[in-house]
């Protein structure tokens, strides 16, 4: 039923992701801190960028050292999985939104958001996407904010452990997808942890351009070993 989309419906349902993005926040403000940023740098970091494991991904490599370009293209593959879910979610949409509507609701899409979306089969509202998208950003920013000013009264050797976070992130994104894909998961991303070794190590590339590589080898090899079509549930 199209009345249930409502801005306020988008923000019932955009609770959940709301508290699951505040703590995760929270973390990554006090890897900014961390990093030497000031509070409304991290804040404008998660503002503009929105995308949990690609500001992880930056804000360690911006504590490696790397170059702005290794950055700038390491991120840009990591959520270049956000133009695909964008699309899709496009066609879900109500007929009438505008281009500049559109960019703003494209900009609040991340994994959560999409899921949440995409499970109703009726079109939905603006309203209802921007309520959604709003409380989950609020969510996000918020918590950035806290983390940061929070991490002002830790003692310095738990404000380092927090770099933990960046590890157990992925490490929670591997298990999901090993559960849902199996061992050659595990074997894709052994390969690209190996080639990135060897680059850095080794080599001694820059870690940014090592990420981009392995990242790269990583996905034409996955793309050659898992089957051509896969059914989700």
């Amino acid at each position: 039923m199209q009345s249930e989309f409502t801005f306020k419906q988008g923000c019932k349902e955009g609770f959940p992701i709301f508290v699951g993005y505040f703590p995760t926040a929270m973390a990554f403000g006090l890897v900014c801190r961390d990093l030497g940023l000031r509070i409304w740098e991290a804040v404008l970091f998660s503002m503009t960028n929105f995308a949990g494991s690609g500001q992880f991904l930056a804000a360690n490599l911006i504590g490696k050292g790397a170059i702005p370009a290794e950055i700038f293209i390491s991120v840009l593959l990591v959520n270049l999985r956000y133009t695909f879910m964008g699309a899709e979610l496009s066609r879900k949409l109500t007929k009438g939104i505008g281009g500049w509507q559109r960019a703003l609701l494209a900009h609040g899409t991340t994994d959560e958001v999409f899921s949440v979306a995409v499970l109703h089969n009726q079109p939905i509202t603006k309203y209802y996407l921007a309520g959604l998208e709003g409380i989950a950003y609020a969510g996000w920013v918020c918590g950035t904010a806290a983390g940061f000013l929070v991490g002002m009264i830790l003692p310095s050797a738990l404000q380092l452990a927090v770099g933990v976070t960046l590890y157990a992130m992925f490490s929670s994104l591997l298990a999901q997808e090993f559960r849902q894909k199996g061992f050659k998961v595990l074997l894709i991303a052994a390969i690209s942890a190996i080639l990135n070794s060897v680059l850095i190590l080794l080599l001694h590339l820059g870690v940014g351009w090592a990420f981009v590589i392995s990242m790269l080898a990583a996905s034409f090899f996955g793309a050659a070993i898992t089957d051509d079509i896969e059914e989700y549930v």
